[in-house]
């Protein structure tokens, strides 16, 4: 190679190497993102659809004592799927104090939020960094996740009164929730409290 080519040669390598950093750079973001909905590609979809009875089962609390979900029975019932690694779930979690139990306390409605696949102690962790108290179930095993879905978190199933799957969504999305949300409020408001 002459030197009359060799500047130019230089700059299209480095243009080339940019754009497939930053091609590659773009893909890592979006599967990092994209880790909290699914990890490996599976179905997403959701086993239990609105209208279903809601499937029962026990759940291990964090701060002791078990929850049952059809106990529940006569509440309206926000059940959460999360994980703490999960940005998304993060972000929904964080509004659920505030926006879900000081706005519905004192009516007929529970908020379940069920870690999924995490032990104890990296729930424990995820308490204190976060600085969240609100009751929270453990599924180490996704053996309860296992019965809504295969895979994305975070995952909510809104139930009725009678455990009827009411609404349901995937993911976190602001305007998604609201709706659900809004639909907890007229579900209590059918609801004799």
């Amino acid at each position: 190679m002459d030197s009359g080519t060799f500047p130019g040669y230089f700059v299209r390598t480095i243009i080339e190497c940019i754009r497939v950093v930053m091609t590659r750079g773009v893909m890592l973001s979006v599967l990092l993102a994209g880790a909290c909905i699914g990890e490996d590609g599976q179905s997403f979809e959701s086993r239990v659809q609105a209208g279903d009875i809601a499937p029962d089962f026990a759940v291990e609390m964090y701060d002791g004592g078990e929850i049952r979900l059809s106990e529940l029975r006569g509440n309206v019932v926000l059940l959460v799927f999360f994980a703490s690694w999960c940005p998304e779930c993060r972000m929904e979690l964080a509004l659920l104090p505030t926006e879900v139990l000081d706005r519905f306390a004192g009516r007929k409605f529970v908020l379940l939020a069920v870690s999924r696949g995490e032990s104890r102690e990296q729930l424990a962790v995820f308490r204190e960094e976060s600085g969240l108290g609100f009751p929270m179930g453990l599924d180490p095993d996704g053996s309860v996740y296992g019965l809504y879905a295969t895979q994305t978190v975070p995952r909510n199933y809104l139930l009725d009164c009678e455990g009827r799957v009411a609404a349901l969504s995937e993911g976190y999305d602001a305007t998604r929730f609201g709706e659900i949300l809004n639909r907890v409020g007229a579900l209590l408001s059918e609801t004799v409290e």
